[in-house]
């Protein structure tokens, strides 16, 4: 048997794909993890629609014609009045007795009567026989009425008496009775803010703790010169409300407003205008009713019942404010391989020749003839040309817009926005715009975390 010789041959490398491929996907996805993990990542917002409730409410003053009344005696007074109450021409309003005395005097005078007219008990019967069959429990201020009212037809009474020659003179002198000099609503309380009004009004009318009310009614005795009473003589009066320059503009073509009068919750309109003082503006209405209801107030709490603003709804954090450029529409044009908006600039190359080339740009709003536009290659200070034209244009105003960063397709895009009303968190954009954002778009939900043409992992 042959002696077999046995050869061993060594194995080549063979090319292993699979490896390959596997290790390629691999190191792409260590590579995602890292990026993941390093990489800021941008939070997205998407847009929707939305509403922002305004706050309305203000605290106005109350500016009408009225007229304080001083004493013309003194000693201890007598009103005839309810405080807010409608008088008459010649209607008491009070009067002072000297003494204090005077009533136990007239009746020491007169055998125990006040006066000898029949008549004169008939109406103070009347009166109170109305009160009586009208008391209830509910309405217990009718006993205030019925005070005030027993106290007028007194006077009257009395007053009759002396003029028919019923009483001795010097008992009569001891009493002095203020009629009423004109219509009007009278008010037992002054505040130092009579005289103000529409034109000659300072901001220090706010100021309440230096207006408090002098409550006239809390007296017993008047000095000679005090003030007795006051009478508003007109019911059209004004409520001053300082606002804030955003919501003058946006009232500024109303002349009628609707408001809710937060003290007993019912609502009026109101003529308005915006005035304009030291730089500051306020918010003037004029109501022709509810002047009795107010009568004895200075400072009212109101609502202004205004529409709440509705658009689009995206938070404030998402907006960014971007410089452009202003160029006249017409020099705007069309060009290069997608035939994007953009303008013809005239520059001088390297060998001192002026050249023209078309740079696209980015166009943020048209408005009154202009447009806004932004380049990377714009500076300031190139000329452009008019299409078809020898005209010029340098480019040398500059004019801020408000935005956000769309990042729909992956990366930022500067996109504007117009705000119609905002509070500390969100703002209302119009919806519409052109060059705008729209419903349901994809915006940075922090805008001040990336940059324009950025892209978005």
């Amino acid at each position: 048997m042959a002696n077999k010789k046995v050869i061993k041959f060594h194995k080549g490398s063979q090319f292993n794909i699979g490896v390959i491929i596997f290790l390629i996907i691999l190191v792409y996805m260590l590579y995602n993890i890292f990026q993941y993990f390093t990489t800021e990542r941008v939070a997205v917002y998407e847009v929707s629609q939305g509403t922002i409730a305004q706050n309305n409410t203000f605290t106005g003053v109350i500016l009408r014609e009225e007229k304080i009344y001083n004493t013309e005696s003194a000693g201890y007074i007598t009103y005839y009045n309810k405080d807010a109450t409608k008088v008459g021409v010649n209607s008491y309003v009070y009067s002072v007795d000297a003494t204090g005395s005077f009533y136990q005097d007239m009746l020491a005078r007169n055998d125990g009567k006040l006066f000898s007219g029949r008549d004169s008990y008939r109406n103070l019967e009347k009166t109170a026989q109305d009160y009586v069959l009208g008391y209830t429990d509910e309405n217990f201020y009718q006993v205030y009425a019925f005070q005030f009212n027993m106290e007028a037809q007194l006077m009257e009474a009395i007053n009759a008496n002396a003029l028919s020659g019923g009483g001795e003179g010097n008992v009569y002198d001891k009493l002095h009775a203020v009629r009423a000099p004109e219509p009007g609503i009278v008010v037992y309380n002054t505040d130092g803010l009579e005289d103000v009004t529409l034109e000659n009004f300072s901001d220090d009318i706010w100021d309440q703790s230096a207006h408090a009310k002098n409550n006239l009614m809390a007296r017993e005795q008047v000095n000679i010169g005090e003030p007795a009473f006051k009478l508003i003589t007109s019911e059209i009066w004004d409520l001053l409300i300082p606002i804030d320059d955003n919501l003058a503009a946006d009232l500024a073509d109303e002349t009628v407003i609707k408001i809710k009068f937060k003290k007993d919750n019912t609502s009026a309109w109101g003529y308005s205008k915006i005035l304009n003082r030291n730089g500051k503006s306020y918010l003037a209405l004029t109501f022709q009713s509810a002047g009795l209801r107010f009568a004895t107030e200075r400072y009212l709490e109101i609502e202004l019942l205004l529409a709440d603003t509705s658009g689009l709804k995206i938070p404030n954090t998402a907006l960014i404010e971007k410089s452009f450029f202003l160029v006249p529409q017409e020099y705007l044009t069309k060009g290069g391989e997608t035939n994007s908006n953009g303008i013809m600039c005239r520059y001088k190359d390297e060998e001192g020749k002026f050249v023209t080339k078309f740079i696209a740009v980015e166009v943020a709003q048209e408005k009154e003839g202009m447009c806004y536009v932004a380049a990377k290659d714009l500076l300031g200070g190139e000329t452009i040309l008019k299409p078809d034209s020898n005209e010029k244009y340098t480019l040398d105003r500059r004019e801020p817009v408000q935005g956000v960063y769309n990042i729909n397709r992956g990366y930022a895009v500067f996109r504007r926005v117009e705000i119609l009303f905002e509070n500390e968190e969100y703002s209302i954009v119009e919806s519409g715009t052109k060059y705008g954002v729209s419903l349901y778009d994809h915006i940075a939900l922090d805008a001040s975390r990336i940059q324009e043409n950025d892209i978005i992992y």
